[in-house]
C-alpha cells in the first residue's frame, strides 16, 4: 500500500515538474520572441526582469489572488470573489498573448497586481498584506516602465489612495476590515506612499546609473569590435592596394585546394621596372603604378577568383574551377587591359610593362605549390625577355624628362661625348672605357629628374637649403644606373662627376687618383661647355676664358695632369673650334 502511495506521489511530483519546466520555457520563448528593444540598454533590463517576474507571478500568482478571492468569499462578497478569482486567469492569457504590445502586459500586469493589493487592502486591513502588497507594485513600476510611465503610475496610485481616504472617512468601507485602521490610516497611508515612492526613485537611480554603465560597455564594445574588424583588415590586406595580401593568399590556397574546385589555376604578375621608376621619379610614382596595376587585375578578375598582392611588385590570382585554356584567355585580357591603359599615357616612362605567367592544377593528387611555382617559372622567363625593352624604354623617356627638367639639350650631350671621347683617345684607353665614356657625357646628370624643377629652373644663386637639394642628383642617378642592367656600368662614375681633387666635392669628398678617372674627365668637359654655353644662371664666355678658368682650378676642383691634355687638345686640335660652334 505505500508503494502504491509513493507511486502515485512520484507521479504527481513529476507532472509538476513537466507543468513547472513547459511554464518556464513558455515565458523564456516570449521573452526570447517578445517586443521592445533588445540593445542590452535600460529597457532591455526592465523587459528582461519582466519577463522573469512574468514567469514568477504565473507560478505564485495563486497565492495571492486565490487568497483574496477567499477572504471576499468568507465575507460574502461572492460576485468580488469571483472576479478577483477569474483575474489571475485573465492576467495569465494577457501575459503569454505574443500579439499583445509589451507596454500594454507591462501596465496590465502592474494595474492587475495593483487592483488585487488594493482588493486585499480593504478586505483584510491591517491584520493583512495589502498595503506591503501596494508597495511592491509601486516598487516593480520603477522596475519595469520608462520614467515617463512610472510618474504617470505614482500619479495614479496617489489618487486611488487618495480616493481610499475620502471613501474611509466618509464611512464607505466601514463593513470592511479596512475600517480597522481608524485614525491611523493618514500615517499608515502616507508612510507606505513615502516608503514605495523613495524605493522606486532609488531603483530609477540605480537603473540609470547601470544604463550609463551599459552605454560606456556598448561604446567600448563598439569600439572594440571596429578596432578588431580594422585589424583583421589591415592583416589580411595589402595597405597600400587594398588587396588581399600574401598571408590570405596562402590561408586561401589551402581552402580552395580541394578536389571540389578542380581546376585550379594560377596567374602570376610582376611589374617592369618598378625599382628604376623610384629611384627616377621617386616611390610616390612607383606606388601610383603599383596602385594602377592592382586595379587593373582586379577588374580583370570574375567573380570568386581572388586577388593578392603578394610582393613588392607582385600579383598573384586564385581562380578556382578554371582550366588552362580559361587561364590563358584570361591572361591574354589582362594583356590587353595593360595595352589599353599605357596607350592613354603619353610618357612612356609611366607605362605599365607587367610580365605574367600561368599554371593549373588539374588532377587531385597534383600539388598546388608545383603549380604556382610553375606559374612563376614562366613568369621570369617572360620578364628576363621583357625586361630590357621595357628598361630601354623607360631609360629613353628618363632621358627626354632629364633634357626637359635641366634645360640641356642634346646637342650639349654630343659635344660633351665628342670632347670627352678626345680626351679618352689621349689617354689610350679601351674601347669599352670610351663607350662607358661617351654614355657617362650623356647620362652624368640623370640623376637631375629626381630634383625640384624650381631649383633647376632658378636664374639667380641658390639657397643653402636648394644647394643641399641640388647636390642629391648624382646619387639619385646613382640608383637608376643601378636598377638598369644597361647603365650599371656607368653607375659608380655617375656618382663620381662632381667630386673635386682636393676633396672638397660630394657627395664622397674623394680626393685625387680616389676620383675614378672617367668621372674626372667628365668634370672637365661639363664645366668647360658650361661655361661656353648660354645657361639660365649664366652667359656663355670665350673658349679662352673657359680654358683659363679651367687651369685656373686645376690641382683643386680638377685633375691638373687631365686638364693639362684637354687645354692641349683644344690649342693644337682646330677641329675642336668646329665641333663647339655648332649650334651655340
Amino acid at each position: 500500500m505505500n508503494q502504491i502511495i509513493r507511486q502515485k506521489i512520484a507521479v504527481m511530483m513529476g507532472f509538476i515538474k513537466m507543468r513547472l519546466k513547459n511554464l518556464r520555457a513558455i515565458t523564456y520563448n516570449i521573452k526570447n520572441n517578445g517586443e521592445g528593444n533588445r540593445d542590452r540598454d535600460l529597457n532591455y533590463l526592465k523587459n528582461h526582469l519582466f519577463y522573469d517576474i512574468t514567469f514568477y507571478f504565473i507560478l505564485l500568482g495563486p497565492i495571492l489572488f486565490f487568497y483574496g478571492a477567499y477572504l471576499f468569499y468568507e465575507e460574502g462578497k461572492y460576485v468580488v470573489s469571483v472576479m478577483e478569482f477569474l483575474l489571475y486567469f485573465v492576467s495569465v492569457f494577457v501575459l503569454l498573448n505574443h500579439k499583445i504590445n509589451l507596454r500594454i502586459k507591462k501596465l496590465f500586469f502592474l494595474l492587475t497586481g495593483y487592483f488585487a493589493s488594493v482588493l486585499v487592502l480593504i478586505v483584510a486591513g491591517p491584520m493583512g498584506a495589502g498595503m506591503v502588497c501596494v508597495t511592491v507594485v509601486l516598487v516593480l513600476s520603477g522596475s519595469l516602465l520608462d520614467k515617463k510611465w512610472v510618474l504617470k503610475f505614482i500619479a495614479f496610485n496617489l489618487f486611488a489612495f487618495l480616493v481610499i481616504t475620502v471613501l474611509l472617512f466618509s464611512s464607505f468601507f466601514n463593513e470592511f476590515a479596512i475600517a480597522d485602521y481608524g485614525s491611523r490610516w493618514p500615517i499608515v497611508a502616507i508612510s507606505s506612499q513615502i516608503l514605495g515612492i523613495g524605493l522606486l526613485f532609488v531603483i530609477q537611480i540605480i537603473y540609470e546609473g547601470l544604463e550609463k554603465q551599459a552605454k560606456i560597455i556598448i561604446r567600448s564594445q563598439k569600439s572594440l569590435e571596429a578596432s578588431e574588424q580594422k585589424y583583421r583588415y589591415l592583416s589580411y590586406h595589402d595597405h597600400l592596394t587594398g588587396l588581399y595580401n600574401r598571408l590570405f593568399w596562402e590561408e586561401e590556397q589551402k581552402r580552395i585546394n580541394i578536389n571540389e574546385q578542380l581546376p585550379i589555376s594560377i596567374i602570376i604578375g610582376d611589374i617592369n621596372g618598378i625599382k628604376l621608376m623610384n629611384d627616377a621619379f621617386g616611390h610616390e610614382a612607383g606606388d601610383r603604378m603599383i596602385i594602377e596595376t592592382s586595379r587593373i587585375m582586379k577588374n580583370s578578375c570574375q567573380k570568386g577568383e581572388i586577388v593578392a598582392r603578394t610582393g613588392g611588385d607582385e600579383f598573384s590570382i586564385l581562380m578556382p574551377k578554371t582550366s588552362r585554356e580559361a587561364a590563358l584567355k584570361q591572361m591574354e585580357e589582362i594583356k590587353q587591359s595593360f595595352a589599353e591603359h599605357n596607350r592613354r599615357i603619353l610618357n612612356e616612362a609611366f607605362h605599365i610593362n607587367v610580365a605574367l605567367g600561368s599554371g593549373t592544377k588539374e588532377e587531385p593528387h597534383g600539388d598546388l605549390k608545383e603549380t604556382i611555382k610553375r606559374a612563376e617559372l614562366y613568369m621570369n622567363q617572360r620578364k628576363l625577355l621583357e625586361q630590357r625593352s621595357s628598361h630601354s624604354a623607360i631609360i629613353a623617356s628618363i632621358k627626354a624628362t632629364m633634357y626637359e627638367k635641366s634645360h640641356e639639350t642634346e646637342e650639349h650631350s654630343e659635344r660633351l661625348a665628342a670632347l670627352s671621347r678626345m680626351i679618352g683617345q689621349a689617354l689610350n684607353l679601351s674601347q669599352i672605357e670610351l663607350d662607358n665614356l661617351e654614355l657617362l657625357a650623356t647620362l652624368h646628370d640623370i640623376g637631375k629628374v629626381g630634383i625640384d624643377d624650381r631649383i633647376l629652373a632658378k636664374p639667380g644663386k641658390l639657397t643653402e637649403k636648394e644647394w643641399i637639394e641640388m647636390k642629391k642628383h648624382p646619387e639619385i642617378g646613382y640608383r637608376i644606373a643601378c636598377a638598369s642592367p644597361e647603365l650599371v656600368s656607368i653607375a659608380e662614375y655617375i656618382l663620381c662627376h662632381h667630386e673635386h681633387w682636393d676633396g672638397s666635392g660630394y657627395p664622397k669628398g674623394l680626393v685625387g687618383e680616389e676620383i675614378p678617372l672617367l668621372s674626372r674627365i667628365i668634370a672637365i668637359t661639363d664645366a668647360y661647355d658650361a661655361m661656353t654655353e648660354n645657361r639660365i644662371y649664366q652667359k656663355a664666355t670665350n673658349c679662352q676664358n673657359a680654358l683659363a678658368e679651367i687651369q685656373k682650378n686645376a690641382g683643386s676642383q680638377f685633375d691638373p695632369d687631365i686638364v693639362s691634355l684637354f687645354v692641349g687638345i683644344m690649342q693644337k686640335n682646330p677641329v675642336c673650334e668646329e665641333i663647339f660652334s655648332i649650334n651655340r
